[in-house]
């Protein structure tokens, strides 16, 4: 609880040198440096090693190695590390993050946004279904740049950017906030919160985006369609 406290306070101070962007007027883009690693979650190499070798065939040495370079943010050797030996699809360890605050709760008023295809497929029709864990949060109108996610791809091949906001202080589940580690080529160090969302007894599968606004948990506002195939729907809100 301790450094969740603490990471809320952070995120609520806006020590970033900042500039506006010209395609949201409404919200200034954050564009920070990588922070230093100031805590590290994980209390040895086998705790991080969960986060990318599930099945434990990884090698005492390697998972030592893996965790040292992680305690000291030495993230680009990390990603050549990993490439090299084939960890982990090439994702990074620890869910993308570091300097982690788990178990913390959402509360009313939070913004959060998002970058992401539709769940299944999609025709163009209706309204897409959004699903996912991963979010950056909005904080006091201060967004994260698309390189500071470090994501797997560029930014025109997701379908849809959207922002999402906490209705209120019902949601059962808590998130873990981070720094987003460097990779895939992308300069990182933005924040990330990912939701632990409950599966939906009715599917069998995670809850969407779309199921917590249904119920009343959150709204999901489409902001642009980065891959341009969906401008229509710029605006669209889901509720």
């Amino acid at each position: 609880m301790k450094n969740a406290l603490k990471y809320i306070l952070l995120l609520t101070i806006p020590l970033f040198s900042l500039t506006c962007s010209s395609e949201r007027e409404d919200e200034i883009i954050i564009t920070d440096t990588v922070p230093p690693v100031t805590s590290v979650f994980y209390k040895n190499a086998d705790e991080l090693a969960l986060t990318y070798d599930p099945n434990g065939t990884v090698s005492q040495t390697m998972k030592d190695t893996a965790f040292e370079l992680y305690q000291k943010g030495q993230w680009s050797n990390l990603e050549t590390f990993f490439k090299n030996n084939h960890l982990n699809g090439g994702w990074p360890p620890a869910n993308g993050g570091y300097n982690i605050a788990d178990d913390v709760p959402f509360t009313a008023g939070q913004k959060f946004d998002r970058y992401s295809g539709a769940v299944g497929s999609y025709s163009g029709t209706g309204i897409p279904t959004l699903g996912g864990s991963f979010t950056s949060p909005i904080i006091n109108g201060y967004v994260y740049t698309f390189s500071q996610r470090a994501l797997n791809q560029p930014e025109n091949a997701y379908d849809f950017y959207y922002e999402i906001d906490v209705m209120n202080n019902l949601l059962t589940f808590k998130g873990q906030y981070a720094d987003v580690i460097p990779w895939f080529g992308q300069t990182g160090g933005g924040k990330q919160t990912m939701w632990k969302i409950p599966v939906d007894p009715m599917t069998g599968y995670q809850k969407t985006w779309n199921k917590l606004a249904q119920e009343g948990y959150i709204k999901v506002t489409i902001k642009k369609s980065p891959s341009g195939k969906y401008n229509a729907l710029a605006g669209t809100v889901i509720q």
